[in-house]
């Protein structure tokens, strides 16, 4: 079993696993929609993703994404994280963590974060898990405005 950063071909086995979280847990974007991002994704130097692969084939995904900005200058966001469910409670889930906090440091990142969605706190407990990953809460409350 290994972790590894995903390339552009990978778009495919990155997608398939990403629309398979969504679709778990009720995200509002598409199989499709998924799957026509993942090349853009992939292609951006802000961003990565690593795939765990058991045998040549992809059993988890997470993906990370870098933005600079005035307050700590570079910073980290783990945006996604998916193991398929036979693999899971294995450690595949903390691998592919490391991976991505590793990424983000390599890249100057100052921090990394991570948003736990409410539907995740009460299916999953993923601010407990998090936390045994060194990752604390901030106080901050995350705001949206859907710009359509």
């Amino acid at each position: 079993m290994t972790v590894r950063r995903a390339e552009a071909d990978d778009a495919a086995a990155v997608s398939d696993l990403v629309a398979r979280f969504f679709a778990e847990e009720g995200f509002a974007a598409s199989a499709g929609e998924v799957k026509a991002r993942a090349s853009t994704f992939l292609a951006e130097p802000a961003n990565a993703a690593f795939l765990y692969e058991r045998d040549g084939v992809a059993v988890g995904v997470a993906t990370a994404t870098t933005v600079f900005g005035f307050e700590t200058g570079r910073y980290g966001e783990i945006e996604d994280l998916y193991v398929l469910p036979v693999y899971r409670g294995r450690g595949v889930g903390r691998e592919l963590i490391d991976a991505a906090v590793r990424w983000c440091r390599e890249r100057g990142c100052r921090h990394v974060e991570v948003v736990v969605t409410p539907g995740a706190e009460i299916r999953h407990g993923l601010t407990g898990w998090y936390r045994s990953l060194g990752f604390v809460e901030t106080g901050r409350t995350i705001l949206q405005r859907d710009l359509g």
